[in-house]
């Protein structure tokens, strides 16, 4: 048994962990962005109490942010791991009550994901996307300089979620890391996430 992710197109509510659109950044946080200084685009967000207990109620979440061209696909590169890290940020906060979205190359789609116990068993061949659960990777296994993976995200999953942005992370899986010690910290970076093609 291991709880999968299911990703649906429809509109999320306010508690809903999901994909697409912008992120309720609190105002003082910036907006993060790559090396060069372009906005980085929203690909996903999550709820801390999905990875601590300690945060049932607190309104702290966890976002993804790309670097992304819609119908491109260079980004790919630039999301594989190289030397503990990609050009993906990831970002833990309170929530604001106003989402931000201040990309340039923003996804048209939402989508929402849910959280399903799966009665399988998980191992290191179970390619289906999770949280926490046995590693199972598509090439080598990915070390992080930062914590440990918490979700697998594979690519035709996302697509359900995203129709008119498909091939995001083509059909690949993407894992993201969380740190050890995130709950306790606030408005900063808090893991990697990374892509890996099969």
């Amino acid at each position: 048994m291991y709880d999968e992710l299911i990703f649906v197109h429809e509109q999320p509510s306010l508690n809903d962990a999901y994909v697409g659109g912008g992120a309720y950044l609190p105002v003082e946080l910036a907006w993060p962005c790559a090396v060069d200084g372009t906005p980085l685009t929203h690909l996903i967000s999550f709820p801390g109490d999905w990875f601590s207990n300690s945060l049932m109620n607190n309104d702290y979440w966890i976002s993804v942010f790309i670097p992304y061209l819609p119908g491109e696909v260079g980004h790919y590169r630039k999301l594989r791991a190289a030397h503990g890290d990609s050009d993906a940020v990831v970002l833990g906060y309170l929530r604001a009550k106003n989402e931000r979205n201040e990309a340039p190359n923003k996804m048209s789609d939402y989508g929402k994901v849910l959280l399903s116990k799966n009665p399988d068993s998980d191992d290191d061949e179970n390619l289906a996307s999770k949280l926490d659960g046995i590693d199972a990777w598509l090439q080598a296994p990915v070390l992080s300089n930062i914590g440990r993976r918490r979700i697998s995200i594979y690519g035709g999953d996302l697509d359900i979620a995203l129709p008119r942005n498909k091939g995001i992370l083509s059909d690949g899986m993407g894992y993201l890391f969380l740190s050890e010690d995130f709950s306790r910290k606030t408005e900063t970076e808090q893991g990697r996430f990374f892509l890996q093609l099969g």
